[in-house]
């Protein structure tokens, strides 16, 4: 009598052929929802929280310049920046001097004695940095970017 092996079967770790991949795509939906379905049900809206966090100073952390101190702009402080005019010619200034306004504007909380010509004189790189950090991780209601790669079938992404 011949004897014949069991072969056994092997596990999604050491065979990732094994894993099935539309039920972990289906888990992960779920995940997703039941978190969003959670923060729903947490996430009151309230006046005064904006408020009093629109009034703070914050942080935020760049790697060349540095930890930045700064306020948010409130509504009324962009419309008065939208609202300015070239003192010479009467019209409304251009969105580059918009810019530096709501860069001086953001900045003079923390940093009392900047000025326009300051910030006019620094490089345009660090300018550009200033308002894209701001702007992006120093926004009001800045949500981290996820990660968007898909695992593949060999673990990897």
């Amino acid at each position: 009598m011949v004897e014949q092996k069991e072969e056994k079967t092997k596990t999604p770790i050491e065979n990732p052929d094994n894993i099935d991949w539309a039920k972990f795509t289906e888990i992960e939906k779920a995940k997703t929802a039941y978190t969003e379905e959670k923060l729903k049900k947490t996430h009151v809206f309230d006046p005064k929280t904006i408020t009093r966090k629109a009034k703070g100073v914050h942080e935020v952390y760049d790697a060349d310049l540095g930890t930045i101190r700064y306020t948010y702009l409130t509504y009324n402080e962009l419309m008065e920046i939208g609202e300015m005019q070239d003192p010479l010619t009467k019209q409304p200034i251009s969105n580059k001097e918009k810019s530096v306004q709501i860069l001086l504007k953001q900045l003079k909380t923390t940093y009392p004695t900047l000025s326009v010509d300051e910030v006019k004189a620094w490089p345009f790189e660090a300018v550009t940095k200033l308002l894209m950090k701001l702007h992006g991780e120093g926004s009001f209601f800045y949500r981290k970017p996820q990660a968007t790669s898909q695992i593949s079938k060999t673990g990897s992404t």
